[in-house]
């Protein structure tokens, strides 16, 4: 016992001292040097024609989302992708040869769109680590703001009536949607009609406000799509992330990476449009390998396949593959009095940390027994005490 005891101990230790190292060093190394792709452009500011900065290694949603396993099954064939923004610049390599436009979509000044059509269906190019969720869907651009990016629900509506007669199988939208305007209702119907289903941000990518006060929450979106919200690499929402009325799940989209309108270095971007563009190709992944499903049943697909949660999470592999827990239907998240429902406290970072603290916590009890031992087990015999049965009584008998 005694010479085992220094090497229990230090194994022990160096176990409890290396859990939470190397889950933090694994959970999120989001890219400081990129560029942040603008959301819109101001009256008299240029457009984006900067390249991004080159980048060769895979970002950190690649292996959240379980992609490379998913892959194996469906990478989004035969799926036409409308992306309803900024419009989409078919010129970088993972984009160029893969776009169609509608009218004037197919510039983007701005390069917000880009970005999106790039995070839910850019392909695989050498050299690059990036790759969309869904890198062989086809891509649809169409316009639903002005040119430099200015909100414009009427165009957002109109846009999405165009993506579905266009032949889109899904429809990621750019801006969050007001489910009560009639245009937005109209909208929907002829989506529905196309069997074509609409992925929307639950909330605004960020929220200025002119006196620096909060922003109300956004609009309550229509029912039939499918309302996103952005978590980060902890899986939770932002401390200070743009309030919401109503939202189906989360998804990765915060500090994503993707593609600019020109050359092919990288940009970064945070909010939760990008967390629909996310979704909106793992939607794309699961209508390729499972073409028999319509629109609804793909949504009751990927809601049924979440990771559970307050508000559940996106689960890529689980959606294709069938092989995530079975709740019949995920609840909607509700958003009361002035704030929306967090899928955290603040103070929790997660799941896979609340176990890395349990992990650990369970190794330095393990420490304190097994010290204890070494010390009381030794003086034990050498005052004569005997291992103890069911029947005896402790040392020296009562």
């Amino acid at each position: 016992m005694r010479r085992r005891t220094p090497l229990i101990l230090c194994t022990l230790a160096l176990a409890a001292a290396t859990v939470l190292p190397a889950h933090a060093a694994g959970a999120a190394d989001p890219p400081v040097a990129l560029p942040g792709m603008p959301e819109r452009l101001a009256p008299d500011q240029k457009c984006t024609s900067f390249a991004g900065r080159p980048l060769a290694d895979a970002p950190w949603t690649r292996r959240a989302l379980g992609l490379d396993q998913v892959w194996q099954l469906s990478q989004g064939q035969g799926v036409t992708v409308a992306v309803v923004s900024t419009g989409v610049s078919g010129v970088t390599s993972v984009l160029k040869g893969r776009v169609r436009a509608l009218g004037d979509a197919h510039g983007d000044c701005v390069g917000r769109g880009s970005f999106l059509a790039g995070i839910a269906a850019g392909a695989t190019a050498p050299g690059q680590g990036f790759s969309g969720v869904a890198p062989r869907a086809e891509i649809l651009a169409v316009r639903g703001t002005g040119t430099r990016g200015e909100a414009d629900p009427v165009r957002m509506a109109d846009g999405i009536r165009e993506a579905a007669q266009g032949g889109a199988d899904v429809i990621a939208v750019g801006a969050p949607l007001d489910g009560a305007d009639p245009r937005v209702r109209s909208a929907m119907a002829a989506a529905t009609r196309a069997d074509a289903l609409v992925v929307v941000p639950a909330a605004a990518d960020s929220t200025p406000t002119a006196d620096g006060g909060a922003a109300p929450p956004a609009p309550a979106p229509p029912q039939q799509a499918l309302a996103v919200v952005a978590s980060g690499p902890d899986g939770g929402l932002a401390d200070h992330a743009p309030r919401f009325t109503r939202a189906d799940l989360t998804a990765p989209g915060t500090a994503l990476v993707g593609p600019g309108p020109h050359g092919d270095g990288k940009w970064t971007g945070s909010g939760a449009s990008l967390a629909a563009a996310v979704t909106a190709g793992t939607a794309a992944l699961v209508r390729a390998y499972h073409p028999q499903l319509d629109a609804q049943q793909v949504r009751e697909r990927l809601l049924r396949t979440t990771y559970p949660g307050d508000l559940p999470a996106l689960d890529p592999y689980g959606a294709v593959a069938g092989t995530a827990p079975e709740p019949l239907q995920a609840p909607e998240a509700q958003a009361t009095g002035a704030g929306a429902i967090r899928l955290r406290e603040a103070d929790d970072t997660g799941g896979a940390r609340t176990m890395a603290l349990l992990v650990t916590g369970g190794s330095l009890g393990t420490v304190v027994v097994v010290a204890f031992l070494a010390a009381v087990v030794p003086r034990g015999r050498r005052r004569g005490w005997r291992t103890g049965r069911i029947g005896d009584h402790g040392p020296g008998g009562a």
